[in-house]
């Protein structure tokens, strides 16, 4: 039986810009389900990172510009 995805809001800062999402952990990757950059909603259709740490640089890059969402 599968478990529950967990969640996690995260806030962050980079290069001008804040952020806060929702990271969802399932089966071993880490997504995210929300994204709210200055106040704006921004969708992210990404398959989903490996680690946490890969979410949060990923994340970081997006509220910067430098990656697309």
């Amino acid at each position: 039986m599968p478990s529950d995805p967990q969640e996690e809001n995260v806030f962050g800062e980079h290069d001008g810009s804040t952020y806060s999402a929702t990271l969802r952990e399932q089966a071993g990757r880490f997504y995210c389900s929300s994204l709210v950059i200055d106040g704006h909603n921004t969708p992210v259709t990404h398959n989903g990172w490996d680690t946490r740490e890969e979410a949060m640089q990923a994340l970081d890059e997006i509220a910067s510009g430098t990656r697309k969402p």
